[in-house]
């Protein structure tokens, strides 16, 4: 028994601890996912042995061990809860004055071939604003039906599974589509006019996903790109996808710093949106956070469609006053260089993306 628990507490020390070695690697960053799930079996551990009179867990080193790691767990989710102060303004139709919209953001997953789902979700969520992630010629086609309702449409179909379209009710101008550091791994930015006096920069990327057998400098060298753009911007930005990433990592807490955008389920809910095929097993990859210009009405995790992602969704309502109930931390001069040497790094790979054979 004493053989086991010591190796349950040195796994769960070695998971918490290992995410901060400072090593852009799958093996290490991928340590940062599972916060919510190492805290549940910490939990579990630590009520085990008070519950157990001794005969589990039975040295006081496991219970001060377990209580340590919950913790230091629970502190980075807890800003995802009511216990935090809210960052994103609510929406008060008394106070605020602007254009509203939703957005939808999807990773169809390209193997998936459900399209009648994905259909019935856009048109039961019907939004004005609409990011597809993963997508091929195939499911372009297949969602024809409903896509015909957006005017306004940029695609990049592609067979590697990182094909983006972005569709819009609203005109789109200045738009870019870019492959930024890595070749065959698009984004997409164009300016989303709402109506004559408002209008916004909509940035949508897909950097690669981390795993165990490669570097993570591509998803952490486009995430630092992009907050170094966003951070000479002065207009309304918002920025969306499949980031890759958990709301909690330390690459996203600094794209924060840099970018300064909000983050609107900060002192609400968390929303995890992948594995939708495990309950067990998921965590907060597909993001939305915007400037203070904008006030949240609502935000929702939509039914995935055969899709391993949940769609989400955001109702947003861009006002001409930046206003905000907190933010985040300024950025000190060593986020800025370390964005900049993350940036640096993965424009001199030359490598394939990750997982482009995952779909095969």
């Amino acid at each position: 028994m004493l053989i086991a628990q010591t190796v349950l507490a040195v796994l769960l020390v070695a998971i918490t601890v290992i995410p901060f070695l400072p090593i852009a690697h799958g093996f290490v960053r991928m340590g940062e996912f599972p916060r919510q799930q190492i805290l549940i079996v910490a939990l579990a551990c630590l009520v085990l042995s008070l519950a157990s009179g001794g005969l589990l867990f039975d040295r006081w080193f496991f219970v001060v061990t377990f209580s340590a790691i919950a913790l230091f767990q629970a502190w980075f989710i807890a800003e995802f809860t009511r216990l935090w102060r809210k960052e994103s303004k609510h929406f008060d139709p008394a106070v605020d004055h602007g254009q509203r919209f939703r957005l939808v953001a999807s990773n169809v997953k390209m193997s998936n071939r459900d399209y009648a789902a994905h259909i019935r979700m856009i048109e039961q969520a019907d939004p004005d604003i609409l990011l597809l992630m993963e997508v091929d010629d195939d499911w372009l086609d297949g969602l024809a039906s409903v896509l015909d309702r957006f005017p306004h449409r940029v695609d990049r179909a592609q067979e590697n599974s990182y094909g983006m379209a972005m569709m819009s009710k609203f005109r789109l101008d200045d738009v870019s589509v870019q492959d930024l550091l890595t070749e065959g791994v698009p984004s997409i930015f164009a300016t989303v006019v709402l109506d004559k006096t408002l209008r916004f920069r909509l940035y949508s990327i897909h950097p690669e996903p981390p795993v165990p057998h490669r570097g993570t400098e591509g998803r952490d060298g486009e995430t630092a790109l992009i907050s170094l753009k966003i951070r000479d911007e002065r207009g309304p930005v918002i920025v969306t996808g499949d980031l890759n990433d958990v709301a909690w990592s330390k690459t996203t807490r600094r794209f924060r710093r840099i970018s300064r955008l909000l983050d609107p389920r900060i002192g609400r809910r968390m929303i995890n949106s992948f594995d939708a095929r495990y309950w067990f097993m998921r965590w907060p990859l597909d993001h939305l956070f915007h400037s203070a210009h904008f006030r949240l009405v609502d935000m929702q995790r939509l039914e995935p469609g055969g899709s391993d992602h949940f769609p989400v969704q955001f109702d947003l309502v861009l006002c001409h006053d930046p206003e905000a109930s907190s933010g985040p931390d300024e950025a000190a001069d060593s986020d800025i260089d370390r964005a900049r040497t993350l940036v640096q790094e993965a424009d001199e790979r030359d490598d394939e993306p990750i997982g482009t054979d995952w779909e095969k």
